[in-house]
């Protein structure tokens, strides 16, 4: 090896370095180009929605166009929300949806609190146990569930679907308050109980406020959870009356030759916003908490 490509050479390797100018551009790109990328793929399929959701039976059949023109644009086929039976379907959905993620904050927040604060023998084996429901696919577990829920009388009853989706989101809220709770110094709570509370005020005043970033991210993964249900509640609740949105809109534009794609797709844009909304909204709230949290 001659002495040029020495690697004890002070000038080996200089004309392989990539000056910080090109280095900060080639960060930059990958960075907005990702961001692009992933902002089109996500965004894509609501945007498909949208403009099919405005656009005349007529337009769509005649192929595929990226914005409705004026004399394509129509807003008739949101009437379907005014349908008797959707609404229903979108009433049944909003009370699981809210059944599910008080029960889920709730619980999580109790027992979280007792892996965090209580030491007793195989503790840490249950909190992994709990990540056990997540080997499973839901819909081998709702045939099971089918067949309890028959025996007990919850089929087609609103807290047989609750219980379900509850149990669904429970192990990783539990999870995620428990490993919360313990970023809390325990003195916190040790001062309270100077002072003259009891453990249950110690609880509500000192740990509640302090975990409302926690409770606000399971409430969010518990209304992801329940809201885009489909296994649970097409199987849980037989019932055309009481089952909830995505299985009804599925039944209803199988049964019924009046609705068409247009329909279903301004049906599924009302319905996906609101869970995008209630996402984007809290999601500024639980960053902001994480950030008071860090300081």
């Amino acid at each position: 090896m001659s002495a040029e490509t020495e690697p004890d050479d002070p000038e080996f390797g200089r004309t392989f370095r990539v000056s910080h100018t090109y280095r900060s551009l080639l960060y930059r790109a990958g960075l907005y180009g990702s961001i692009a990328t992933l902002f089109v793929i996500l965004g894509f399929p609501i945007y498909w929605m949208a403009q099919n959701a405005f656009k005349t039976r007529l337009a769509i059949q005649e192929g595929i166009t990226f914005f409705p023109t004026p004399e394509t644009f129509t807003v008739n086929h949101f009437d379907i929300v005014f349908n008797p039976t959707v609404g229903r379907y979108l009433l049944n959905s909003v009370i699981v949806t809210i059944g599910v993620v008080v029960t889920v904050t709730v619980v999580s927040l109790i027992a979280g609190y007792g892996l965090a604060r209580f030491n007793y023998k195989h503790k840490v084996k249950t909190a992994r146990f709990l990540l056990v429901g997540y080997m499973f696919s839901p819909i081998v577990l709702a045939i099971p569930l089918y067949l309890i829920w028959d025996t007990l009388g919850l089929l087609n009853r609103y807290v047989g679907l609750i219980l379900a989706l509850s149990a669904l989101s429970m192990p990783f809220a539990v999870w995620l308050m428990w490993k919360y709770i313990q970023t809390i110094p325990a003195s916190m709570e040790e001062s309270a109980w100077v002072a003259g509370a009891p453990r249950w005020r110690g609880f509500v005043d000192v740990i509640v406020p302090q975990t409302k970033p926690a409770m606000i991210a399971n409430s969010v993964f518990a209304f992801a959870i329940a809201w885009g249900d489909f296994t649970f509640s097409y199987i849980l609740m037989p019932s055309n009356e009481s089952t909830t949105f995505p299985p009804g809109i599925f039944r209803l534009f199988h049964s019924s030759w009046e609705t068409g794609w247009a329909e279903f797709m301004a049906v599924s844009l009302l319905v996906s916003l609101p869970a995008l909304l209630f996402a984007f909204f809290l999601q500024s709230y639980l960053l902001q908490g994480f950030k008071i949290r860090a300081l």
